[in-house]
């Protein structure tokens, strides 16, 4: 099972994947969502769980 851990940077919320292809298709394994900074992380947890139900999604370590 992948994970993808959400936190929030710069103007919003950003997500790391453990999948290996992430980084080999986006040179990174981390890449901006779209919620802003506003949003709460139990909706961004929540829809991210939603749109990758194979996946485990938490909230790592606020960056901003």
């Amino acid at each position: 099972m992948y994970v993808i851990e959400v936190m929030k940077g710069g103007n919003g919320w950003v997500a790391r994947f453990s999948d290996p292809q992430v980084e080999a298709l986006f040179g990174t394994d981390t890449l901006p969502t779209a919620f802003t900074e506003k949003a709460d992380s139990e909706r961004v947890v929540a829809e991210l769980r939603r749109l990758n139900p194979d996946c485990h999604v938490f909230v790592g370590e606020v960056t901003a």
